[in-house]
């Protein structure tokens, strides 16, 4: 086997955190998953981490690939980038204001590179997946919630903080449905899984909980597969829910393209599950209201990596 440097990335979320070694080629030469333990105090998170580092690079090591050339973590949530400071995880409750880049690096005695976990998924589509030799490129996760990255001339943005591309927060209606952010008429408040149960429980005459009844899988939880199966059955709700979400996520695309001029746009995540079912309605929103896609639209693609882009995003960061 050949010594080809790799690097380590990690995948944080809130119930399980993905590892593995990945060469700068862009090959995954193992992949681990372990619990998040994510309600934990704040530095035992940051110690399960480090310790799930330890043991991807041991195996690593095991099988002749020697040390590790970096470190590369994916946290859920804004960060400061320059200070290593997470501001605040929607699903690492005691990660607030919590220096989290000083206590990796000190439980592992070497650099480690932190990223938002949307940009670092974004970073893994744009290396080895579905942007794959494009330059300018708009990612979009959309999952319990939505984020994504933005990247031009070959580099995603991060900002003055590193804390741009909160793509999920763009306004897409003033007067619209509460966001989780505290702002109203968010985009993850129509085109996220959380956006589309809360608009089927909210619509009038739906009788709240009860309601979710037509859209749970077998184990009795919210499934947007579900709900695209209800939609393709006719079912009016699901409907004008989805109608909802690709009208909604066609106005932010649109905004997108205007501003970076894109040569694409990639749409990952639970929602992208039902692409070909909202596409026409989100490119007839994208045609209307973006100058720039007249001369053109740019194309709209499913993500390729799935649940592999986080953790190769994390460890191309580290590189």
């Amino acid at each position: 086997m050949s010594q080809a440097r790799y690097a380590i990335g990690v995948d944080m979320g809130g119930t399980n955190l993905r590892c593995g070694a990945v060469t700068t080629k862009g090959e995954i030469l193992l992949l681990c998953r372990a619990a998040a333990h994510a309600m934990s105090a704040a530095d035992e998170i940051a110690e399960n981490i480090a310790y799930q580092v330890r043991r991807v690079e041991a195996m690593a090591q095991e099988s002749g690939w020697g040390r590790a050339a970096g470190v590369g973590v994916a946290v859920p949530g804004p960060i400061n980038l320059k200070t290593g400071v997470v501001i605040a995880s929607p699903h690492v409750v005691n990660w607030r204001n919590y220096a989290l880049h000083r206590r990796l690096q000190a439980l592992l005695k070497r650099p480690v590179k932190l990223e938002n976990d949307a940009n670092a998924w974004a970073l893994g589509e744009f290396w080895q997946g579905a942007a794959r030799g494009f330059k300018d490129v708009i990612l979009l996760t959309l999952g319990t919630g939505v984020g994504g990255g933005v990247i031009v001339a070959g580099r995603i943005i991060h900002g003055k903080a590193g804390m741009a591309g909160e793509l999920g927060h763009i306004t897409v209606d003033p007067n619209g449905p509460p966001c989780d952010c505290g702002a109203r008429g968010c985009l993850e408040a129509y085109a996220s899984a959380s956006g589309l149960r809360q608009m089927l429980v909210s619509e009038p005459g739906a009788l709240g909980a009860r309601s979710e009844r037509d859209f749970l899988d077998r184990r009795g939880d919210f499934s947007v597969r579900m709900v695209a199966a209800a939609a393709r059955g006719g079912n009016q709700r699901a409907l004008r829910a989805l109608a909802s979400a690709g009208k909604h996520l066609g106005i932010a695309i649109a905004s997108l393209i205007n501003i970076f001029d894109p040569e694409l746009v990639v749409i990952g995540g639970g929602i992208a599950g039902v692409l070909s079912q909202i596409r026409a309605v989100v490119e007839k929103e994208v045609r209307s209201r973006s100058i720039t896609a007249r001369a053109g639209l740019a194309p709209i693609i499913r993500a390729a990596l799935g649940d592999r882009a986080g953790v190769m995003g994390a460890a191309r960061a580290a590189m």
